[in-house]
């Protein structure tokens, strides 16, 4: 089995037995939610730049804050999903809730590579953030130089 996806299989257990055991110390379904979240992250290195995707549907973009932490080198997502609204005069029940609502946080560390954090880019689009951080160049060649035997 693939690292992602025993990480996978330990994440839906984690949520289920979580979803699970407050079902039954409240005796009913509940609305996911809580203090805080957080989103699903992928974190892709290509040779320029680092590409990160964060899993955040339903968050407007005036709610979501990203910050670069210099002294951890990592970054820092936060933001806020606003509840649905349930309530509909025909609905007999509710059986499943797996949605989180609420503020969320997650922080990543990035690998210990420099990094350009003042072209930190982001996007948000089709529930993703796409975040693009920059590699800073290591070697900035100004000349040609031609090596002699």
């Amino acid at each position: 089995m693939a690292r992602r996806e025993v990480e996978e299989w330990f994440w839906q257990v984690g949520s289920e037995l979580h979803r699970i055991s407050e079902e039954l110390a409240n005796g009913r379904p509940k609305v996911a939610s809580g203090r805080a979240w957080e989103p699903r992250i992928d974190l892709i290195e290509h040779d320029r730049q680092f590409l990160l995707k964060a899993e955040i549907a339903g968050v407007r973009g005036e709610e979501i804050q990203l910050l670069y932490l210099p002294d951890r080198h990592s970054l820092l997502l936060r933001g806020h999903r606003d509840e649905e609204d349930y309530s509909d005069e025909l609905r007999t029940g509710i059986h499943q809730l797996e949605v989180f609502y609420g503020e969320f946080q997650r922080e990543v560390r990035l690998p210990e590579t420099p990094i350009d954090a003042s072209n930190i880019r982001a996007q948000y689009r089709n529930g993703f953030l796409l975040v693009t951080i920059p590699k800073l160049d290591r070697f900035i060649v100004t000349e040609s130089v031609t090596l002699s035997e």
